[in-house]
């Protein structure tokens, strides 16, 4: 039996996945069971100690929270266009019909124009995905801005992260 290059493709692709979602159990029993072992449970903790200290600030001194804030929707929005932007240029490559150059350079496994269009699609799919999360990051940042900043309110005390 003579080796090709379609049969990488049965290899990578399925052992690829199996990694990838015995990381996600074995993090998903981390955080479960040991939060604090995890930078998920470290970050929640430290979010937490945060919004209970800006619990005790007064409705005018709650610049350091909005400035915080704004920075992580920044951080969020930059991510959030830089996925866009991959995606249009994996549309584009896609469509364009002398993709031979990045046959040769960027696929490996089965060149098969059919498979090439399934490995560019499900890329294609993980970026939207990706740019689907920012935005809802974005959406979630610009909610507790609007909930901190209102005067002489506890209204923004719903907005914590627990």
């Amino acid at each position: 039996m003579v080796w090709k290059k379609g049969y990488l493709d049965v290899i990578l692709a399925p052992s690829g996945l199996l990694i990838m979602f015995g990381y996600h159990l074995f993090l998903l029993y981390r955080c479960l069971r040991f939060p604090e072992t995890t930078a998920i449970g470290y970050e929640k903790h430290y979010r937490k100690a945060w919004v209970e200290k800006m619990l005790q600030v007064e409705a005018k001194e709650r610049g350091p929270c909005l400035s915080v804030i704004s920075s992580t929707i920044s951080a969020a929005t930059f991510f959030a266009s830089t996925s866009l932007a991959l995606s249009s240029l994996i549309g584009a490559w896609v469509g364009s019909s002398s993709n031979d150059f990045f046959k040769s350079i960027f696929v490996y496994g089965d060149t098969d124009p059919s498979i090439i269009s399934v490995k560019y699609v499900s890329l294609l799919f993980c970026f939207l995905v990706s740019y689907a999360s920012f935005l809802q990051c974005i959406s979630s940042f610009v909610h507790a801005n609007f909930l901190i900043s209102m005067p002489n309110s506890d209204v923004w005390c719903m907005c914590r992260w627990h």
